[in-house]
């Protein structure tokens, strides 16, 4: 029960919103029992509010019906994209038989999520971080920090350091890293053109495609939330129902009118708040848990292919430990090669 209270959809309707109505149905209880007499209570005819109260109702269930529209949207976008990334990671290892160039777009694979994840969503699932630590480094040098951290865990092993410098910069620049990533895809493609049947370059491209749209529907679906005016409505509708249900509960309630108005306006907002949450999706899909399945599913199809070919050196296992980012004013991340000064 205590955890009840310690709950974000509390913590965000606790105040003004329960307070505000609490404050009221205190207000009018007292009133009512204490100071008036029958003839000049204050309160509403119940049967005229049920039906405001249904409307109500039906507003926040609409509500919550576009907002989960948009979260299954977002939903499915990222399965498409681990879908068509394990696609383009088989076919990398049937059809290029260059292993710098296999090697090369494996790790594009990889980083195509973790650019994904932080141009949808500025933190990049970090929530630690907070604009408001003035104690700490500026707040976009500590995003930088972090998503160089996720490349590097990638470009460990020292090679393909053009790629990571370019898709880095693109980032530390305000560009789009994720179609930096798409581009780089394409050439590798490109220059497989000789080593690779045309019908298997096409098909890779295709793929890549697959994740070119997926990325354009996440964008639109970030760029183009409900209309302000939708939102504003139904919030400031919520809440003059919430002010006004203390007067319509009282005939029924009596004294105990603020523990029922708390509890019918918790669960009512309640359903309005999840819908407000679920209207960003990128701020609560698990994208980190998603990139980390796509790093290691890339890794098991690398080392089912291998498993045929003595040569190869194995795969590890499971992504590698994060590596361990230097205090400075950009919090530079240890690395094979150093991606960017610290900024002056």
């Amino acid at each position: 029960m205590v955890n009840v209270f310690r709950s974000s959809p509390v913590q965000r309707l606790l105040f003004p919103d329960l307070f505000i109505s609490a404050a009221i149905s205190a207000a009018l209880t007292y009133y009512n029992e204490i100071i008036a007499v029958k003839t000049q209570m204050m309160h509403l005819q119940l049967s005229g509010f049920a039906g405001a109260t249904a409307a109500i109702s039906i507003l926040a269930g609409f509500r919550l019906k576009e907002s989960y529209g948009r979260y299954d949207e977002a939903r499915k976008f990222w399965g498409d994209t681990i879908n068509s990334t394990r696609d383009l990671g088989g076919n990398t290892m049937m059809w290029m038989k260059n292993k710098d160039q296999r090697t090369r777009m494996l790790k594009l694979i990889q980083a195509f999520p973790v650019a994904y994840n932080f141009h949808v969503n500025r933190k990049g699932g970090h929530h630690n971080l907070h604009k408001s630590d003035k104690n700490k480094p500026k707040f976009e040098d500590r995003i930088q920090a972090e998503f160089q951290a996720e490349m590097l865990d990638i470009y460990l092993d020292g090679k393909n350091d053009d790629d990571l410098r370019r898709i880095c910069e693109v980032k530390y620049k305000g560009g789009n890293g994720g179609l930096e990533v798409i581009t780089l895809m394409r050439e590798t493609i490109a220059g497989s053109v000789g080593t690779v049947d045309s019908i298997y370059v096409r098909e890779m491209d295709e793929q890549v495609q697959r994740l070119c749209f997926c990325f354009g529907a996440s964008e639109r679906l970030l760029r183009t939330p409900l209309p302000t005016s939708f939102t504003r409505h139904t919030s400031r509708i919520m809440f003059a129902w919430d002010c006004i249900l203390p007067f319509a509960m009282y005939p029924l309630m009596g004294i105990l009118t603020l523990p029922a108005c708390l509890l019918t306006s918790f669960a009512v907002l309640g359903i309005e708040d999840v819908g407000v949450q679920l209207e960003e999706p990128f701020d609560i899909l698990p994208m980190r848990q998603y990139g980390d399945g796509i790093f290691d599913s890339i890794n098991q199809i690398e080392r089912n292919y291998r498993a045929y070919d003595p040569e190869s050196p194995a795969v590890p296992a499971t992504k590698p430990v994060p590596l361990e980012i230097v205090p400075g004013p950009m919090q530079v991340v240890k690395g094979p090669a150093e991606v960017f000064p610290a900024s002056k």
